[in-house]
């Protein structure tokens, strides 16, 4: 994106964040995990910052209503930011990294099983080739310059000359 493009964005979102000061202080306490998911994330499509970041926005969402509904000021949302109130806000990102943590070890699981299955089958086919065709579609068997194994010459060659 163009330079003066980020600065009109950042200087909206500036402004944006000023007006509403009250959510901006609630949110952004209620979601410092998120922004540590952020920060911590290094995949490109940043999975563990989007899981994070949806459950601690789910978990902030009851106290920004309370905030939006009732007096928008800034003493309310310091009264609303309270031990308890950060603990089960908190208690939604760690449940995010937790959903997080089993999608990939659930996956990397299925994944590691699916590819035994596979191994086992290519290895089955493998011995029907070889039954089927020959040690030669191994690999296995030097060819001369003919592209003839090399034992089946030899063999070919002592048989002949009985």
């Amino acid at each position: 994106m163009k330079k003066w493009r980020m600065n009109i964005l950042f200087l909206g979102a500036l402004v944006t964040a000023i007006v509403f000061l009250p959510s901006t202080i609630l949110l952004f306490t209620g979601m410092l995990p998120t922004v540590v998911a952020f920060l911590i994330d290094r995949t490109r499509l940043k999975l563990k910052f989007i899981t994070v970041g949806c459950i601690n926005l789910a978990f902030c969402f009851p106290y920004w209503l309370d905030l939006v509904t009732s007096a928008h000021t800034v003493d309310k949302a310091l009264e609303i930011i309270t031990p308890t109130s950060l603990v089960r806000m908190y208690l939604g990102a760690l449940m995010g990294y937790a959903l997080e943590w089993v999608c990939v070890v659930s996956t990397v699981y299925f994944t590691r099983q699916r590819n035994k299955l596979m191994l086992k089958n290519l290895k089955k086919e493998k011995e029907n080739m070889v039954k089927k065709w020959g040690e030669e579609v191994t690999g296995k068997v030097a060819f001369d310059e003919n592209g003839l194994p090399v034992d089946s010459l030899s063999k070919a060659g002592t048989s002949s000359e009985n």
